[in-house]
């Protein structure tokens, strides 16, 4: 095969994985985000004011029934959105591995292997940021399982003094916190709490560094004046040393969120979603494209 359909027959491979990579991160974030409100849907059912606070429950048992079948309820359309995104998930990590081998396949013994395999983790790489910028990154909930309020005292009857045990138990969970925010999210909330230093931190690395990263890369691989600017090849090195510390940003900021709620006698559940893993996969492969291209201007002299 020539040169030319070569490079055709790849950028029309690139182009079918990115639509059908688009595909996947849009119902993926679809769901993601309706399982998100769901999810928080039923921890307002479950919440210590509508329960805790409210009379009704303290006097009538009843009270609890319809919260339950409520709460069962919207729990149920949650999970089912939560395995949907999970499959969309699971397809768009397929479609990689498939664009990969394909890659790997028709053009391992071509020149320009390494510069195609590099395009190709670059594409991977922007899609695994865009799903991991707008999908669900962490959820953190802080809840009491069977809550018991002893509430026990004794009466005077000035002959003798009766035991009153006004205690009572709330079946099931109490929902004190809940969050379930993607990046985008949490930027927005940093920045409407006026905690400017953090949010511009989060959208310094986990946005704008990994945008610039992956765009000089494109140059480096496409225009000849371009890789052959020395400061060009050390700016995407150089890019590629903090390709990690994004994760160390949003790290350290959600295990701040996680114990700044956490309190005697309430349990406390983390879980990593959609995002934190696209996000990882994003610093993979944008690490991994940084070795292919300089192995591809060392090795093949563009």
């Amino acid at each position: 095969m020539s040169q030319p359909k070569t490079n055709r027959f790849f950028i029309a491979l690139a182009f079918a994985y990115l639509l059908a990579s688009l595909c996947t991160t849009y119902f993926m974030i679809g769901f993601a985000q309706s399982y998100q409100q769901h999810k928080t849907k039923y921890t307002e059912t479950l919440n210590f004011q509508e329960r805790l606070l409210n009379a009704r429950e303290w006097m009538f048992a009843s009270e609890w029934e319809p919260k339950k079948a409520q709460a069962a309820a919207t729990f149920k359309e949650a999970q089912a959105d939560f395995l949907r995104a999970q499959r969309w998930g699971y397809l768009g990590a397929a479609l990689a591995v498939i664009f990969i081998i394909l890659v790997v396949v028709f053009f391992y013994r071509h020149p320009l292997f390494y510069q195609k395999l590099s395009f190709t983790f670059i594409v991977i790489a922007l899609g695994c940021l865009a799903t991991g910028i707008f999908a669900p990154m962490l959820e953190i909930e802080a809840f009491s399982q069977d809550l018991t309020i002893p509430l026990k005292t004794h009466v005077n009857l000035g002959i003798t003094k009766v035991k009153v045990d006004l205690s009572k138990t709330f079946d099931g969970r109490m929902y004190f916190y809940y969050q379930n925010k993607s990046i985008v999210e949490l930027i927005k909330l940093l920045f409407q709490k006026k905690s400017f230093l953090v949010g511009g931190a989060i959208v310094a690395f986990s946005v704008l560094i990994p945008l610039f990263k992956l765009l000089f890369s494109i140059l480096l691989l496409s225009s000849g004046w371009v890789r052959h600017t020395t400061w060009v090849q050390q700016l995407v090195s150089s890019i590629g040393k903090w390709s990690m510390a994004d994760v160390f940003v949003a790290a350290i900021f959600l295990a701040y969120l996680s114990f700044q709620h956490m309190n005697a006698g309430i349990d406390t559940e983390s879980n990593l979603l959609w995002g934190a893993y696209f996000f990882l996969a994003y610093c993979v492969f944008s690490i991994s494209s940084t070795y292919f291209i300089n192995h591809s201007i060392k090795k093949e002299l563009f």
